[in-house]
This record gives structure tokens, sequence and C-alpha cells, in this order.
């Protein structure tokens, strides 16, 4: 099943032309991709750098860079500029060190709850985080509610299909990831049809695809065995965050690690580029496949 492009119908528009939207920006291309389309749409952008964010460049938005030390004032600063409502979205890939840290009066204030957030998995730290935006006043508006095209479509995306193998090893992985993932450690697998090969851990997507390259260097893996890459969401994860994401430096790690493919969970993954990664795919010999209940009893028949 081939399934073209399309838009989905679930825009968040501001309430009044040039409304305020604070974006919490950390690493890669979704927070400039945010702040880009939020703009077109009549937002005005109002950008907090944090973690893997600070020193990109924003332009045309203004950014405030936030050091760890100054997560208290994080809110007064939003407040000042009218935000009220806000998307949490981009890589921060290492947690601060609170203890090592010299923090402002506010961030001070706030260090018993700033020790409950950063406790336990990835999905629990941004729960906590989003209960201390909400407790302030502040709405929280999901990527997918500003950039709905990013959403993964069911299916094949770009033309190459999986095969009764292939899709056999994305229900293995989808299974594993489903456990995974209720354990708040993870999000993505590795895995063919007969076993599962890597999980993710606290190391993320990329290294993970890197030790699965190693592991097909030393033999581990057969020259013939076919994997695949899935990424899921949690059971119970709140889709206003962290949602399973990939673009084209995905592609091009699953394809040093020899992946035939990648599975995402359709209409709850984002794809970050998408013509680029179809091209990258198409390319590398990868099939793209948005997945679903469905497509996976498609995929028994």
């Amino acid at each position: 099943m081939t399934v073209a492009p399309a838009v989905p119908d679930a825009i968040v528009a501001p309430r009044h032309p040039g409304e305020p939207l604070g974006i919490v920006a950390g690493g890669g291309d979704l927070p400039r991709l945010v702040a880009a389309q939020a703009r077109l749409h009549g937002w005005e952008p109002r950008i907090l750098a944090v973690g893997d964010g600070i020193g990109a460049a924003w332009l045309p938005d203004d950014a405030w860079p936030m050091a760890w030390g100054r997560l208290g004032n994080a809110f007064a600063h939003l407040k000042d500029r009218g935000v009220q409502r806000l998307v949490l979205c981009g890589t921060v890939s290492v947690r601060p060190d609170f203890r090592a840290i010299l923090p402002s009066l506010k961030t001070l204030a706030m260090l018993p709850q700033i020790f409950r957030v950063i406790r336990g998995g990835d999905d629990n730290l941004l729960r906590a985080a989003a209960r201390a935006f909400e407790q302030r006043g502040f709405e929280l508006v999901a990527v997918q509610e500003i950039l709905p095209e990013l959403l993964m479509l069911p299916g094949a995306v770009g033309g190459a299909l999986p095969s009764v193998a292939d899709r056999a090893a994305l229900r293995r992985g989808f299974e594993a990831a489903g456990v995974l993932g209720a354990l708040d450690v993870g999000q993505a697998v590795v895995a063919s049809k007969d076993r599962v090969i890597a999980l993710e851990g606290i190391e993320g997507t990329r290294e993970m695809l890197q030790r699965v390259a190693d592991l097909r260097r030393r033999g581990r893996i057969g020259p013939t065995e076919r994997c695949v890459l899935v990424k899921g969401v949690k059971p119970g994860q709140d889709l206003r965050f962290d949602l399973p994401s990939i673009g084209v430096a995905t592609i091009e790690e699953a394809a040093e690690a020899g992946l035939v493919g990648i599975g995402l969970s359709a209409g709850h993954a984002l794809v970050i580029g998408i013509d680029d990664v179809m091209a990258a795919a198409r390319a590398k010999g990868i099939f793209l496949w948005g997945w679903t209940r469905s497509c996976a009893e498609e995929g028994s028949a």
C-alpha cells in the first residue's frame, strides 16, 4: 500500500495576528521548522534556546539562550514577552548537573522541583517539565499542531515496499518497542524476523545504530539477515512532545548499519524533511513504512 503525502487538518492558529508563540528549543532542525511555519500562520515566535539549541543560528528570530543555571528565570522571561502558548521541541542530549552549576536565585528556589523533574526516564522528565509550565499558566501546543505535514502516514512512503519477512521484522520490532516504551527506556528497536538485535537506551538512536553497524562488521549479524529500525510512541505517551522522529541523518545511519527499512508509528511519528528523507531512502535502498494495527494484520496475512 503506497500513500501519497497529505496534510492533516490540525493546525493551531493564533488567537490574534502576531500572538507570541513560545518555542523551548533544543538542537536539530525541528525548532527552526516550527518557528518558520508558525510565522507563516501568523504567530510571532519567541525562542528560548536550551541545551543543544544554545549557539544555533535563529535568524530572523531572536532567541534567548537559557543556561541551565537560569532555568528559574524562563517563566518570567516568557511571560514578559506575552507568551501564553508554547511548544517544546528539539534535542537535549545531555542532562544538566545542577549540583555542579551556580544557579540564579529563581533557579535556586526551584531546585527541589528541578531534582524531582530530572529523575527517571525521558517521558517522566518531559511530563514533569510540562506540569511546571502548566502550573504557571502556560498552555502547551504539540509540534504536529503547528506542522501536521511532518506526521508519518500509514503504509509505504516513497515507493519501496517491505517483503513478508521485513513485515515480520517490523512486527517483532514494534512488539519489543512497546515493552521498551512501557519501561520509559527508549523508543527505538532494531530487529530481524527472527530476533531483536538492539534496544535503544539513554545513548539514543544514533549510537544504537552505530552499535548495530559494529555488530554487523564483527559478524554477529549475518550478511543476509534483513534488519529494520522501528521507532514507536511509548504506551500512554503524552503526544505533545518527544514524538519519535527521523531525518536524512537517520537514513544514512541506518544504511551504515546495513538495515533494509524503517518503520514508524503512523500518525504519531515525525519525518523531518520528507522530500529529502524519501530521496535518501531511495538512494540507499531503504523502505519507509508507517505502522498501524491494520498494517500488522495485512503483514501477517
